[in-house]
């Protein structure tokens, strides 16, 4: 018997602004880091999921969809890069928005409807971030300036998606579930250009 699928809710980063954030990043010589995300796969996750099945999954999309139509777009600024894990040895290297209080709303409305038709969600507390790299591989401790993204990044969150792993194909998400933001839910299903991977999502 084959294990479930696993998803995940994310906001997708827009493709115009992926690509050069990647190559800004991956060029600076002091970040060597063993995996990076593909670009298309840049995204900013709201509510780990795990495995499901089809019932469920359409329990929450009703559900998903009374939300995203009372939450109207709203803009996030990406200005910051960090890691977490050991600071020698950083397991992941992010981009952090600025505090949104839309999406710490959004967040929190989108893991009360999870929870209610049975999701387990994580207790540690919400960190919103765009994982760009994983697993420091330099022969010495990681020593680089996290300085501030020159100019920073604003773009529009117009939707949130239920995503679904493949992680046996690059990019690795499959957009099972698109619901704009002040809008209907957009049925058709499309192929992403998303990522994850262990413990962060």
């Amino acid at each position: 018997m084959s294990a479930k699928p696993h998803y995940f809710i994310g906001i997708p980063f827009p493709a115009e602004f992926a690509e050069p954030l990647y190559r800004t990043i991956s060029s600076r010589p002091a970040f060597s880091f063993h995996n990076w995300v593909h670009p298309s796969d840049y995204h900013f996750t709201l509510v780990f999921l795990g495995p499901a099945d089809d019932e469920q999954l359409r329990a929450l999309e009703d559900r998903l969809r009374l939300i995203s139509d009372e939450t109207p777009p709203f803009e996030l600024v990406l200005k910051q890069i960090g890691t977490f894990g050991k600071a020698s040895q950083p397991r992941i290297l992010h981009v952090e928005p600025e505090y949104s209080a839309p999406l710490f709303q959004v967040r929190e409305r989108v893991k009360k409807a999870a929870a209610a038709v049975g999701f387990e969600i994580e207790k540690r507390p919400f960190h919103p971030h765009m994982t760009v790299a994983r697993k420091w591989k330099g022969s010495a401790p990681f020593n680089a300036r996290l300085e501030p993204l020159e100019g920073g990044i604003s773009f529009t969150a117009r939707q949130y998606t239920i995503f679904q792993t493949h992680l046996d194909r690059l990019p690795k998400y499959e957009h099972k579930a698109v619901f704009p933001f002040g809008g209907r839910k957009i049925t058709e299903k499309q192929d992403s250009e998303m990522n994850i991977d262990g413990t962060d999502y």
